[in-house]
């Protein structure tokens, strides 16, 4: 899960004898939030699209300086660092820089979104099942034994949030004894929030996942 082999040289980066037209063409034609520049052959940090909007209107090179945020990713960095930083500084694409400072490409939310999709745990076949139980009672193996147990294959298991004192774990697994499998996580302590089957309604999935993070956020 290391970026390394999922950074692009795609998109070029800003270069601060540009003016902002000519960087905002480059971040409208690509969709992007921010755009990394360059002062000479540094990286000096990334301007985003609502700054170059502004100083559009002066149709000059300008000194950027003062628009610059500094965020970037180092190249042993993972695919998990990427997305809280996309997060974090609201950016659909990183900079990486290496261990020498250098500039060696970046890497876009497209890139991220189609990596996750490749995932087994995304994309193959199987039952989602959200389970939930008190935190200081949480146990992945257990929960991998009683799956196991049942004739089930583990295709991943993800920590989607807490409320209150209480864990709740999305599982995915692949197995014919899916009603076992839940009715022995309730005896373990575990509740069965809510199944999702292969051949459920996309529209039903997001009506279901709303209804839970409103739950969760109550």
């Amino acid at each position: 899960m290391y970026i390394t082999e999922y950074i692009s040289n795609e998109i070029k980066p800003g270069k601060f004898s540009y003016s902002p037209n000519q960087l905002l063409e480059v971040v409208q034609e690509n969709k992007l939030t921010h755009l990394p520049m360059f002062k000479g052959l540094d990286f000096i940090g990334n301007i985003s699209e609502e700054d170059l909007i502004e100083l559009s209107f002066e149709n000059k090179v300008v000194d950027y300086t003062s628009y610059l945020e500094n965020f970037f990713l180092s190249d042993s960095s993972t695919l998990l660092e990427a997305i809280q930083m996309m997060y974090t500084n609201q950016a659909n694409i990183l900079p990486i820089i290496n261990e020498h400072s250098n500039y060696i490409g970046s890497i876009t939310e497209n890139d991220i979104i189609n990596t996750f999709a490749n995932f087994p745990f995304v994309s193959a076949e199987g039952v989602s099942m959200l389970v939930s139980i008190a935190e200081k009672d949480l146990s992945m193996t257990a929960i991998s034994n009683i799956i196991e147990a049942n004739n089930g294959k583990i295709l991943g298991m993800l920590i989607v949030g807490y409320k209150d004192d209480s864990v709740y774990v999305l599982l995915k697994f692949s197995s014919s004894n899916l009603l076992t499998i839940g009715e022995t996580l309730e005896r373990y302590g575990y509740q069965v929030i809510q199944k999702f089957y292969n051949d459920e309604k996309q529209e039903l999935l997001q009506s279901r996942y709303a209804q839970l993070l409103k739950y969760m956020n109550t």
